[in-house]
């Protein structure tokens, strides 16, 4: 195995074992401050196992999303990607655009060193706006939440909107113009843009059910499980439809 190889499996070991380390440390300290308050053993226990049981289903889009990356970056980048802040979406639009404008296979470690840098810049300016920025930032949000809370609620949706829209666009846009084209990318990856489409399409409307079993059928459970039933079904879809098109 190369050296650099071995190298990025240490650096993804060191990673893995220091989040871990971090999420034994806030366990102890949560069971420790239930102790504190008054809280039995039993439920102490109760509420480790349940909230053990039910992060498996929201867990369920960063095991596919390491499935994802593996394909275009192996399995040492997408585990330490993964295993730490970023989010599922961005990372693997990352790798696309790298991996659909790369050029030929055989620059293949370009490829992924590109894709790894830019996921990594991209992503890194969260914990430094946080650093720097952060007590700031939500002492003015705590701010506007008190005088208007409408006005903090628009300007919160609008970034959201404005970031999903920007990624929709390109997803669907890139679709249209490989409507009966198939294009393979430097991975050796055949996308069909009729099949992007569908599996878009499906995601939408398994959302907006989800939406409106959460909205107007009270079912607050399902806004943890939201996510994970939108991708699954989705590309259960996109599998039965790309028979069709291939």
């Amino acid at each position: 195995m190369p050296q650099s190889l071995v190298s990025v499996w240490i650096i993804g070991a060191v990673i893995v074992v220091a989040v871990l380390a971090m999420s034994i440390a806030f366990l102890i300290k949560a069971i420790k401050r239930g102790k504190a308050i008054g809280m039995s053993k039993d439920i102490i226990m109760q509420a480790v196992k349940s909230s053990a049981i039910f992060s498996i289903v929201p867990s369920i889009p960063i095991v596919i999303g390491v499935g994802i990356l593996m394909t275009f970056v192996g399995m040492a980048i997408s585990w330490i990607r993964l295993s730490v802040i970023g989010a599922l979406q961005y990372e693997i639009y990352a790798q696309q655009i790298v991996f659909s404008e790369g050029g030929a296979a055989d620059n293949q470690m370009v490829l992924i060193a590109t894709a790894l840098t830019l996921m990594t810049v991209g992503i890194i300016s969260g914990p430094i706006f946080n650093a720097i920025f952060y007590k700031k930032y939500q002492n003015t949000l705590a701010t506007l939440q008190e005088k208007n809370e409408k006005a903090m609620n628009a300007v919160t949706g609008a970034l959201m909107g404005g970031m999903l829209a920007g990624m929709t666009s390109a997803i669907v846009v890139n679709a249209f113009f490989a409507l009966g084209d198939p294009k393979t990318d430097a991975a050796g990856i055949t996308t069909f843009g009729e099949v992007t489409l569908i599996a878009w399409a499906a995601s939408v409307v398994i959302m907006a059910l989800c939406g409106v079993l959460l909205k107007f059928g009270k079912q607050k459970w399902i806004e943890n499980y939201a996510l994970p039933l939108a991708m699954v079904g989705s590309m259960a879809i996109a599998y039965a439809c790309t028979g069709l098109f291939a």
